[in-house]
């Protein structure tokens, strides 16, 4: 599943309002329902499960990151299985149109490479180098430039938090023209912990804001420092090139170095001599810029992204009839985070191999199940009984932005109206007491009814999600028109960590998934009535039926993000929601959000920070690009329900 931070992840899941999925007390409709499976198919299913899933999850693949060897190996094993069930490949040969390939490549996630990292500083009459990997790394949002330049100490670089505290004071210095010296975190008391949070640091101590802060001020380059005796577990940790990065890099160069190489440096730039534990004592009190005038630090820094091919994987199962040309789609991503490249939830799991035998080694497993069920009962029924063709899809880069299914929904094998219906199937190995839950009911009319009597004679405890949006790959085809289900067991605290490994695996929970999707994916390409698509915002819900919270802040905006590949240099507006703040500004969907009040955001990621910094009753100027035309919109906050 897509990795957001934190905040992020909650934000999403304002898109997610509950559906009035009919509950058991309601009678299935008047047709005819596949029946679930019997004893004997769910064990046999199971062993299929099993088989696919401990192969795809196995450290052989490496974590399956896109364009990795791992990544290929997975998608070779895949198109391998969809080669020995029988499906024809999908797609057109680029290097041959008359030619069919079971590969659609794309352009990858982009991932930072170093092409010059030389750091020094002069001081009285001695210049020091600073040594690459031990004493500094350039960070993903560094920009590439050579420059020499005077310093200052920025402090924590934060503009302004709830306290009345800035580090950019009216008078005094000023950072134009400087190499900016930036403190990780927030101001800080004798114990090392935070001053303005309970449990670990606040909003203030994003580390985007304080850096494009620091810039926008006109300093020439960052060096960003853990502050000496901050009480956290990354305060000896020296980040790269990888670990830190942004959807858009800023022009300076932002590297991060060492606490002893910085403190060296402040002690000979320093005329009063202070130390790096001097001057963050300091800025705990009371934010100011502190210049330090007699040493000169000197860059060349150059950072490249680069972007390795990848593929989705789509095997076709031909239908018959008048139908033959109609599709659903029964997809799964394969990807996951390699060996901690991104995602990952905990510095200390980075360079670790990730298994993702949850996420998403048991939906491709699944999808894989489906593709033989399915061909075999189409094997079995008459050749003239008309029913829709089945693509079956594996999808890549979905962890970095639903990258895989949003290329596929740019560039379908048929018209994307041909595509009547889409199953996604993310994480589904780790049903527990929690409900499985079914997102996209509200997405079809009627979709939620024609439901109900499968997830009745399931076997499973449901919870019906009307929204098509969220952080897995049917986001895209929601966003593309398409009546959407995702079936998801839910979250866990092995998610995006090392330990999402197969002995954890639910595989009696995940073969009756399997099921419900067989189920439901067979009776919809037999269906001779397309779905008519619909938005959930225009479909009712039944009382006291209302979306979460959309972060753990205090405010409600009412978005929810319509893309999350990076590409778009803003916040993509997917949905409205009714009756919030941006539906009574004036916000309308795919408007690209660009700034919020002065601060530029690239992303949700860089979103957060601010949004989650503001306050019921602001107004805040929303800069935003609709239909290529920029724009300027004034929005009134209002509380979230609960907030305090």
């Amino acid at each position: 599943m897509r990795t957001l931070q934190p905040a992020a992840w909650l934000f999403t899941l304002a898109a997610f309002a509950v559906a009035g999925v009919p509950d058991s007390s309601v009678q299935p409709l008047p047709r005819a329902v596949q029946p679930s499976a019997t004893a004997e198919t769910l064990e046999a299913d199971q062993a299929s499960l099993r088989n696919h899933l401990t192969t795809i999850a196995n450290p052989f693949f490496e974590g399956r990151y896109p364009g990795s060897r791992g990544g290929k190996l997975a998608a070779d094993y895949i198109q391998w299985n969809f080669e020995k069930i029988g499906l024809q490949p999908a797609f057109a040969d680029s290097a041959d149109p008359n030619k069919k390939t079971f590969r659609q490549p794309f352009p990858g996630p982009s991932h930072n490479e170093i092409g010059k990292q030389v750091v020094s500083w002069s001081a009285n009459g001695q210049t020091v180098s600073l040594e690459p990997g031990k004493d500094f790394n350039p960070l993903g949002l560094s920009g590439s430039a050579a420059i020499s330049g005077p310093l200052a100490f920025a402090g924590y670089s934060i503009t302004m938090s709830d306290n009345d505290y800035t580090s950019f004071p009216d008078t005094g210095p000023d950072l134009e023209g400087k190499v900016a010296i930036v403190l990780r975190f927030e101001p800080m008391n004798a114990e090392g912990t935070s001053k303005w949070a309970k449990e670990g640091w606040s909003f203030y101590a994003g580390l985007e804001p304080k850096i494009g802060a620091a810039i926008r001020r006109g300093a020439k380059a960052v060096i960003l420092v853990n502050p000496p005796g901050a009480k956290d577990d990354r305060v000896d940790k020296l980040e790269d090139v990888n670990s830190i990065t942004a959807r858009e890099p800023y022009e300076a160069p932002v590297i991060m170095a060492t606490a002893d190489a910085v403190d060296a440096l402040v002690r000979a730039a320093d005329p009063k001599g202070r130390s790096l534990l001097d001057l963050r004592k300091i800025v705990d009190e009371k934010g100011e810029i502190i210049e330090l005038p007699n040493a000169t630090v000197s860059m060349d820094i150059e950072v490249n992204k680069v972007r390795p091919q990848t593929d989705n994987v789509g095997g076709v199962l031909r239908g018959a009839g008048n139908l033959a040309d109609r599709f659903i789609v029964v997809g799964a991503h394969y990807d996951h985070l390699g060996f901690g490249q991104v995602g990952v939830r905990f510095p200390s799991d980075r360079g670790q191999l990730h298994p993702g035998a949850d996420d998403n080694a048991s939906g491709t497993s699944g999808m894989l199940v489906l593709a033989q069920k399915l061909s075999e009962k189409y094997a079995s029924l008459p050749p003239d009984q008309p029913r829709r063709s089945i693509l079956f899809l594996g999808f890549s880069a979905e962890e970095e932005g639903l990258n895989g299914s949003r290329y596929y929904t740019q560039h379908p094998i048929v018209d994307i109206g041909q595509h009547d219906f889409m199953l996604n199937l993310d994480m589904i190995g780790r049903l527990g007491e929690k409900p499985l839950e079914a997102g996209g009911v509200g997405t079809a009319e009627g979709f939620a009814e024609w439901l109900a009597p499968y997830f009745e004679t399931s076997g499973i405890k449901i919870a019906g999600k009307q929204s098509g949006m969220g952080p897995s790959d049917h986001a895209s085809f929601y966003a593309a028109k398409v009546p959407v289900l995702f079936l998801f067991s839910g979250m866990h605290p092995q998610y995006h960590r090392p330990t999402d490994v197969a002995d954890l695996i639910n595989w009696e929970g995940a073969a009756k998934i399997v099921d419900l999707g067989y189920r439901v994916a067979l009776d919809a390409a037999l269906r001779s009535e397309p779905w008519k698509f619909t938005s959930p915002s225009n479909v009712s819900t039944t009382p006291g039926d209302e979306p979460p919270p959309p972060t753990r802040g205090r405010i409600r905006f009412g978005i929810s993000p319509g893309d999350y590949s990076g590409e778009e240099k803003g916040v993509l507006v997917g949905e409205v929601l009714p009756q919030t703040p941006a539906a009574k500004a004036g916000i309308k969907a795919n408007d690209l959000i660009i700034k919020w009040n002065d601060n530029r955001i690239a992303g949700v990621e860089e979103w957060m920070p601010y949004f989650n910094a503001a306050k019921p009753g602001d107004v805040v100027k929303v800069t935003l690009l609709r239909e290529g035309k920029e724009m300027t919109i004034d929005v009134t906050l209002e509380a979230r329900a609960g907030a305090r």
